[in-house]
Order: structure tokens, then sequence, then C-alpha cells
């Protein structure tokens, strides 16, 4: 369609449980906030309960290359399956692809959103209701997700210095994705997203046990 009529544009939603090109600010924060969460009581006996399974580093070690240094952070979830991490990174190789033959291109990273083919999950569900403890880590609303993708969207086709406009110089065809996106606090996150899943089911039902705890305990006395 895009080699039939010049203009046509290229859109796609990406997912922030995908391994990405980050800004150095944000791969920053995400060794910060590791160093703050990994003092935490709770963070250190999981780390060692699991033998270093569960909160896993989430900012990759910096690899150098024509351009300079690239800053990686791995929001991989394996419990999503191979097919749905293939198709989304299908739609990477089209979007670049697209890119480099001059199509304009919006393919933006959409935050963790409790839709209901993720919530009718209840392990996910319940996951979702912790996950916000590894601050900046947040989960939002359709509709939340579909105002802002959508206010991306217009800003990429229309603005002449978006990352998406083929005229915009890039280092690695991957910045692509690394700019415009509203990963809520995936990349600037302490841990790999597929690591506090666990941690982040105890942390809602602690949450939702401790008032009756507390009024056990008053009870008791």
């Amino acid at each position: 369609l895009s080699e039939k009529r010049p203009n046509t544009s290229l859109a796609y939603l990406c997912t922030p449980t995908d391994l990405h090109l980050v800004p150095e600010e944000a791969f920053r924060a995400a060794e910060a906030n590791y160093k703050e969460y990994s003092s935490k009581p709770l963070c250190a006996i999981m780390t060692l309960l699991s033998q270093g399974k569960f909160l896993r580093k989430n900012a990759r070690k910096v690899v150098s290359g024509k351009g300079g240094d690239y800053y990686l952070i791995n929001g991989v979830s394996v419990a999503q399956g191979p097919n749905y991490i293939l198709a989304k990174r299908m739609q990477h190789w089209r979007a670049v692809i697209a890119r480099s033959k001059g199509c304009i291109v919006s393919s933006n990273i959409a935050p963790a959103t409790s839709t209901v083919s993720v919530t009718q999950n209840r392990t996910f569900a319940w996951a979702y209701e912790g996950m916000p403890y590894f601050k900046p880590y947040e989960i939002f609303a359709p509709e939340t997700s579909n105002a802002v993708m959508s206010g991306i969207l217009f800003a990429d086709l229309n603005n002449p210095k978006s990352s998406g406009n083929p005229k915009t110089p890039l280092s690695n065809p991957n910045q692509l994705f690394s700019y415009g996106s509203f990963n809520g606090g995936n990349w600037r996150c302490a841990y790999e997203v597929d690591s506090i899943g666990e941690t982040s089911v105890l942390i809602y039902f602690s949450r939702i046990a401790g008032p009756y705890i507390a009024v056990g305990s008053v009870a008791a006395v």
C-alpha cells in the first residue's frame, strides 16, 4: 500500500514487555531505583529466598557501537508466550523497514493497561494490583492509554521532528522506539517486569489481609 500511495503512514502500538533501547536518562533512573530498592528488606528477602530468580536488575550492560553508547532494559515477559513477543518483534521489523523507505511511522510503546483480556487472568490481575509498589511503575485504565496513545499518534503524523519521520536522523534504527514512549514506568523500574510478578502478588494479598490481621490482633487482646 505504501508503495502505491507514497503519503501512506504506518502505525503500531508497541508493548512495554520487550527488549528496548532507552534514553540514557531512563537507564540512569533504573540504575538509581535498583540501588534504592535493593536495600529494602522485602526486596532483599525475596531475592535471597528465590536465589536471584525474583527481582532481577532491569538495566542491562551498556553497549557501545556506531553512533555512541546504547542503553537497554529487558522488559520481556516469558508468561506472555513466544507467539506474543514474536508478533511484536515483527511489528518492529516492519516499522524499521517502512521508515527506511521514506514512510512516516508511528510506533510507540504503550503502558501496561488493565484491559479485560489481561485482567481475566486472575494471576495477572493480582500482580497488577501490587506492581505500583515498584515506583515509578503504573497500571493504566484503557481509557487513559487510548487517549494518550492517540495524542502521540497525531503528533508523530504531524511533527516533522518526530523520530518516526524518516528525515529525522537516528544513530540506530531501533531508536525509532526510544522516543515518544508512554511505558508506564517500565523503563525506569528497578527490576525486570518478568521478575516482579510474584512479589507484586504477595504485596497485594498482604494489603488485603492487613485489616483482618489488625482486627484479629485487637480482638485477641
